[in-house]
Formats: structure tokens, C-alpha cells, sequence
């Protein structure tokens, strides 16, 4: 039977701190995985299993597969990784080594082994890095099976020419086995290089042959793998290949919670946040909060906390930040904040600000810098101008004045000099204590650029989780 609710009944309302609990501890996120190791492992006894699992304290650490040809840099780069993430690194030869009948084992038995391997508490605990395995699709198919899925697969990809120039530079010991390469990995002295000979099957029919292999299988491999799958060109740098792809493996994969967006735009004067906030506001439906729009609407509906505001504001001095906070918390507490998430902006303006609005549950998820300079910020405002005739606004840089009109065009008093200079140094003077503040939740954007760029750097911090700090 499918039942009605009356739309008399007044619905339910959740505290904003529930939202905010289960983002900040990512109960959603923590949930599924637990799903995930119950759908995978498929205990007899799922309650006894969850809670043996959660006595270990194992966190969940991502898992990666790094894919690509002869000499594109594979192993290096994940070992690169492992260095920095603390993951443990297992090539082919590992997993062939994990089965006595080593390359002859089925996908099966191999599955089976790496499987086993990385319940091992080192690999549980720190995460794994998988390099040149699975190497076909029938490996790769036989691992899904039994849960081995990577959350991030990195395929290498570089021109025939450059893999054979790189491995025309490898160098092999026969007295101590060690491989070097004359340029990205040097012998260490010149006695040691005089005894280096040459790789016997590194011609360039060999390599092209390999290549050609390879190809097949990776194109097979990135569909199963699609998922999770991004290119990074091996022809550059080594340095900027592992650049690419720890930018990419350290930003987490978007999470399908539901949250509500909290968020706060930070910038001078003149940086462009009205505007960021209307273009959120009407692609997302969000709520904007301008802090100073709210204190001159307190005053004028005679509130409460108008009132108190109003003898302040007479005198042209600053309101209290108790009464502002309250004022904020009043506002942002309402169902349709709560509901549609906010976007805030005018405060804070100090550290103690910021700290004085966590303390009222009103911590935003997302912080947006809107980096631009003092210089340019000040010849945005003070170039501003309005005609009072038909209230239509123009910019002595951005929107010249028709000659006709500039005799009777106004500026604002607080658009000159001396007002805006003092109002951008004041921010100035607070604004690394602000960002040190949010750091663990601060995005920079390029304000200095058109609306329209900015808005797509801004929906893009949004949209996506906040990168993993490996720092």
C-alpha cells in the first residue's frame, strides 16, 4: 500500500549539526565501505564480521593500478608514490611469485594469491599500489570477481620514438644483476660503468613489438576500468608525470552523499563575490547571505537585533560581532538555508570572527579565495558609476560613459579613494590569519579573470571532494 503524507503536516525539521556531524566524519562515505566489504567478502556472520573489522582500526586507504608499456616509468612512478603515500608497491613479478606455478598459473589461481596478499595487515593498513598488473583482460576480469577494483587506474602513454630512446640508455651489472639507466639512473662511479653492458632484447623491433601487445590489452583494460581510469603522458619529465598523477589519486573520488552546501566566499572588496554569489544562487539554487544586506534589513524591519544594531550603524561604527553572529546564526538556521545550503559572504573579516561563527554550528564546507590584487580590486570600485536617471550602472574601465551622459553621471561616496583604500587594507591586514583559518577546506580562484571563468573554477570546488592532504 502506498500511503500520502497530508500536506498539512508540518514536516520534519533535522538540525543543521546532524548534516554537519555526518560530513565532517564522513559517515556516508563510511558506510558504504562497510557495505562494500560485506557485499565482497561475504561473511556467514555479518555483525560478527563488521565488528571484528572495525577492532583492527584500519582506515580506508585508496587503492591504485598504474598501466603502461616498456620503459614509460611505471615502476618508478609508483614507488614515487608509495614513498609519499606510504602504500605498499607489488609489480607482476610479485604476483607471479605469490603462486609455485608463478606465470603459468590460471587467472583464477592468481586472483586467489593477490586476493590473500592484500588482506596482509601492511597492505590493509597503508594501502597497495598495483604496477603492470593485471595484464590482460582475463586477469583483470577474474580479479573483479573476487573485489579487486582500483580506485584510481593510471595508464601511462607515450610515442613508440621516446620508449626506445629510453630504453636504448639501460645498463645491466653481470657481476651484481643491478640495471641502471645512463641517464635517469646513473651507475655510481665510472669503474662500475665500464662494466655495464647492454640489455640483450632491448632492439627496436623488440620494442615495437611489445608496444604493439600492450596496446591491445590496455584498450580492453580501459573499458573495464572506465570508470576510474585516467591517461597521463609518459613523454615529459618524470618529475611531472609523478606531479600528474599524485595530483590526481590525492583528490578523492565524488562522493554520492547528499550535503547541503555551505559555503564562504572570501576576497577583497571589489573581487567579484556578489557576483559568484548570484551565479550560485541561480545555477544551484542556493541562498546568498550578504552580511551587510542583512544588517542594513534588520534595521529596517525595527527587529530586535535591528535595534541594537541601528545606534551603531548611526555613528558609523562597526557592530559588535556577538550581535552580527547572532543575527547570522538566525538567518542561516532558517529552513531554507538548512535545506538549500548558503552562500556567505561580507563575513568573517578576522580570525576571531571565524572562530566566533564555528562556535555557533555555522562552519562552511567549501572556502572560496578570491585572489585578486589590492591594486586591482580598488580601480574595480572606484571606477564605478550610476546614473541617476536610469539607475543604469557603468565602469570608467570596464563600461565607459557616453559623453552625453557623463555630466550628471554619481559615485558612490564610499567608491572613493581614500574610503576604498582603507577598506581593502583592512582585510589586507587580516587575510593570512583568515586563510590559515580554513585551510583545510580553502580553494584559491583566479578572480583577477572574467565572471564566467571564475564561476567554473568555483562550481569545480564545489562539485568535487577536497583533496587528501599528503603534505
Amino acid at each position: 500500500m502506498i500511503s500520502a503524507i497530508s500536506e498539512n503536516v508540518k514536516p520534519i525539521k533535522i538540525p543543521a549539526q546532524f548534516f554537519q556531524y555526518a560530513e565532517e566524519h564522513s559517515i556516508f562515505e563510511f558506510t558504504q565501505y562497510l557495505l562494500r566489504l560485506l557485499i565482497i567478502d561475504r561473511p556467514e556472520d555479518p555483525i560478527a564480521y563488521l565488528i571484528d573489522y572495525l577492532g583492527k582500526e584500519i582506515k580506508e586507504v585508496p587503492s591504485i593500478f598504474i598501466f603502461g608499456p616498456l620503459s614509460s616509468g611505471k615502476q618508478t612512478v609508483g614507488e614515487m608514490l608509495a614513498d609519499k603515500l606510504g602504500h605498499v608497491v607489488l609489480n607482476d613479478n610479485d604476483v607471479y611469485s605469490l603462486c609455485s606455478s608463478g606465470e603459468d598459473a590460471t587467472t583464477k589461481e592468481l586472483a586467489l594469491a593477490i586476493k590473500t596478499r592484500l588482506k596482509q595487515p601492511d597492505c590493509e593498513k597503508r594501502g597497495f599500489i598495483l604496477v603492470g598488473f593485471p595484464v590482460n583482460e582475463q586477469q583483470a576480469k577474474a580479479m573483479r570477481w573476487e573485489g579487486i577494483f582500483p580506485d584510481y587506474a593510471i595508464f601511462l602513454e607515450a610515442p613508440l620514438q621516446t620508449l626506445i630512446e629510453r630504453e636504448a640508455g639501460k645498463r645491466l651489472d653481470p657481476l651484481t644483476g643491478e640495471r641502471y639507466h645512463l641517464i635517469s639512473n646513473p651507475p655510481p662511479s665510472v669503474y662500475v660503468e665500464n662494466r655495464l653492458v647492454s640489455l640483450p632484447d632491448d632492439t627496436p623491433e623488440k620494442i615495437k613489438a611489445l608496444l604493439e601487445a600492450y596496446n591491445r590489452e590496455a584498450l580492453l583494460l580501459q573499458q573495464i576500468y572506465a570508470s576510474v581510469m585516467k591517461t597521463v603522458n609518459a613523454a615529459q619529465p618524470l618529475t611531472d608525470i609523478y606531479a600528474s598523477v599524485l595530483a590526481h589519486v590525492t583528490q578523492p573520488p565524488r562522493s554520492l552523499a547528499l550535503r547541503t552546501p555551505r559555503i564562504l566566499l572570501l576576497g577583497f572588496a571589489g573581487c567579484g563575490k556578489k557576483t559568484q554569489a548570484g551565479l550560485l544562487a541561480n545555477k544551484y539554487g542556493l541562498l546568498p547571505v550578504n552580511c551587510g544586506d542583512l544588517i542594513r534589513k534588520e534595521i529596517a524591519n525595527s527587529t530586535l537585533l535591528g535595534k541594537a544594531m541601528k545606534s551603531y550603524v548611526a555613528r558609523n561604527m562597526p557592530v559588535p560581532d556577538a550581535i552580527v553572529a547572532e543575527a547570522l546564526k538566525e538567518r542561516l538556521t532558517q529552513a531554507d538555508c538548512t535545506s538549500k545550503g548558503w552562500i556567505l559572504y561580507g563575513y568573517p573579516r578576522s580570525r576571531q570572527q571565524a572562530e566566533l561563527l564555528d562556535s555557533e554550528d555555522l562552519a562552511p564546507n567549501r572556502v572560496f579565495a578570491m585572489d585578486v590584487s589590492q591594486v586591482c580590486a580598488a580601480e574595480r570600485i572606484t571606477g564605478r558609476r550610476i546614473d541617476p536617471v536610469t539607475g543604469i550602472r557603468f565602469h570608467m574601465a570596464y563600461r565607459p560613459i557616453e559623453v552625453e551622459l557623463s555630466e550628471r553621471m554619481l559615485q558612490n561616496p564610499k567608491d572613493v579613494e581614500c574610503v576604498v583604500g582603507s577598506k581593502l587594507a583592512q582585510f589586507a591586514a587580516h587575510r593570512e590569519d583568515l586563510y590559515d583559518y580554513y585551510s583545510s577546506k580553502l580553494i584559491h580562484v583566479h578572480a583577477n579573470l572574467d565572471a564566467h571563468t571564475v564561476f567554473e573554477e568555483i562550481e569545480a570546488g564545489l562539485i568535487n571532494p577536497l583533496p587528501h592532504d599528503v603534505s
